[in-house]
């Protein structure tokens, strides 16, 4: 399969990384905190980089950049990086301006390079697959093969057989104090990616 990269290794970029993989893809990981590139080469995906810069011998060579992070300064890189015809997909929210980077450089890129720019809006995926049925066509149907539900569902068979290894990224909570655990999420004071409310 093509090479693709990603940046941001935080645990959207991480599970998407893996979900590649599985699809057959030869994945490389961008992303600037050691921690994360650790947590991710753990886990199997070999070729974790710190920067985008660090991927210059892939540059023209990447089909798919997936974007996780929000940060523009990645998003003009990715187009930079990308062979021509090439797809940047931004799933990651720019909640804040992180440089002075101009629309003109991002648009440089992208016409230059022929790529295809697309955000990553999730709900453009229906909750259900609905099919075809003449007695319920007024309610309507989309025929769709993916839903978030079967994408749910395939994900937990998935971790349950093993296929993305989650050993030690894990941290268990109780969810008696929300305010602390969301204090210690922003300050980025957990070290793990995911988190596990155990409400038992």
């Amino acid at each position: 399969m093509t090479a693709w990269s990603f940046r941001g290794a935080g645990p959207v970029g991480f599970l998407a990384a893996h979900l590649f993989a599985i699809g057959g893809y030869r994945v490389t990981v961008v992303d600037p905190d050691p921690v994360r590139r650790a947590q991710a080469g753990r886990s199997g995906i070999a070729d974790c980089r710190a920067s985008i810069g660090d991927a210059s011998d892939l540059t023209g060579k990447v089909a798919l950049v997936v974007d996780c992070s929000g940060h523009e300064g990645a998003i003009i890189d990715a187009c930079r990086l990308v062979r021509k015809l090439g797809e940047v997909v931004m799933v990651g929210v720019p909640w804040r301006r992180a440089t002075e980077f101009s629309a003109h450089e991002l648009m440089q890129a992208v016409f230059f390079n022929l790529v295809t720019l697309r955000s990553g809006w999730e709900w453009e995926v229906p909750m259900l697959g609905r099919d075809f049925v003449w007695e319920e066509l007024l309610e309507g149907y989309n025929n769709a093969p993916h839903s978030v539900f079967g994408g749910f569902s395939r994900a937990l068979e998935w971790l349950s057989e093993g296929l993305i290894e989650v050993e030690g990224l894990i941290r268990h909570v109780t969810p008696d104090d929300p305010a602390s655990l969301y204090s210690d999420i922003a300050r980025r004071a957990i070290e793990q990616p995911f988190i596990v409310i155990d409400w038992g």
